[in-house]
């Protein structure tokens, strides 16, 4: 007889007390299925100014936490990438199931080590692709699609913030999770081109990804852009997909609201070489649906998904493999950036850019 799942508050902490780690921080302290026990930063002053806001203890280190909060369940990590396996080993080895902000981590190899070990614990290792949750991808995700070509430009002005990796990580990471989410197909091949401008990463990037099913993704980031912009087209033989993820708005266009005219039509198309059709309302063969939005707080809807995984055991929304299969994929994508050629010679070095 299975056992009833309690609502007892679970014991959780926030590794990291910067930006993403005080939303964090807002939003566990805000929900009843959680019981804020601790804000870990190496910056222990950091750490105590916003564990005050919450009214929670701060630390200066993982084991400080630990010998504090033996009852530790759950952990969001939001620190800078490179310390993100070395601080999920400490959680992931007590047993302790943690969401790690992405990327998952900074290689391919140190994201299949964090797989690995929370697969051998039995540990929730959800990652933070917080736009798998925005309320357009998740409209989207109710409409049944088979991408054949997808294009995504998603650029910004620089906001100083997450220099220590490039573009790909920062921003078009977001993307690759999302393409591959509706794609759900091996990548074949990867061609990218990339310029550093402001430091040694590159900051502007375009990536041509092939899956194996055939489908192809023309993805664009950039943190140079004068503006902001976030937006997906997505086709398929049977629908055409135009979404604003900043606007939270989006259209589906399916080709199946009239299916006895197109039928004509294509046996018209099929007999004649030049049919007349110049009578024909294209409308008429199309149906338009405007998604329908539910704007809730992506990061709230994170979280939630988070603790409903550690509460029940159950596989979180974007799992630890997802965020490996992403990391892969960045990783592929600044490979082919460095390996482009500009007028048949290598590409300068970031700092002679």
């Amino acid at each position: 007889m299975a056992q009833p799942i309690s609502h007892t508050p679970i014991p959780t902490a926030v590794i990291g007390a910067g930006r993403m780690g005080g939303h964090h921080a807002r939003i566990y302290a805000s929900l009843p299925e959680a019981q804020l026990v601790g804000i870990v930063d190496s910056d222990l002053s950091r750490a105590q100014a916003l564990a005050q806001q919450y009214n929670c203890p701060a630390y200066g280190s993982i084991e400080a936490l630990l010998a504090a909060c033996p009852d530790l369940q759950a952990a969001s990590i939001s620190t800078p990438t490179i310390y993100h396996r070395a601080l999920a080993e400490k959680l992931l080895s007590r047993n302790i199931d943690t969401l790690i902000e992405k990327p998952l981590a900074p290689s391919v190899a140190d994201a299949q080590a964090l797989v690995t070990l929370a697969r051998s614990r039995q540990c929730v290792l959800q990652v933070g692709h917080s736009e798998r949750f925005n309320p357009v991808v998740r409209a989207l995700s109710k409409h049944r699609l088979d991408p054949r070509f997808i294009e995504v430009h998603r650029i910004s002005p620089m906001r100083f913030r997450s220099v220590d990796i490039g573009v790909v990580l920062d921003l078009m990471i977001h993307d690759i999770d999302i393409v591959h989410h509706f794609v759900r197909s091996p990548v074949a091949s990867i061609a990218a081109v990339g310029v550093a401008v402001i430091g040694r990463h590159e900051d502007v990037a375009n990536a041509r990804i092939v899956f194996a099913n055939g489908c192809v993704a023309n993805i664009t980031a950039s943190r140079l852009a004068m503006k902001t912009e976030r937006r997906m087209r997505l086709f398929s033989p049977d629908a055409y997909v135009s979404v604003d993820y900043q606007k939270k708005a989006g259209v589906v266009i399916h080709k199946t609201a009239n299916q006895a005219q197109l039928d004509i039509l294509q046996q018209q198309l099929a007999a004649e070489e030049t049919p007349d059709l110049s009578n024909l309302d294209y409308t008429e063969l199309v149906h338009v649906d405007q998604l329908e939005i539910d704007d809730q707080e992506p990061l709230k809807l994170q979280l939630q998904s988070f603790l409903h995984a550690v509460r029940t055991g159950s596989e979180p929304t974007v799992t630890g493999e997802d965020g490996a299969f992403a990391v892969d994929v960045a990783t592929r994508i600044t490979q082919a950036i460095a390996q482009h050629q500009w007028n048949n010679q290598p590409p300068a070095a970031p700092g002679n850019v």
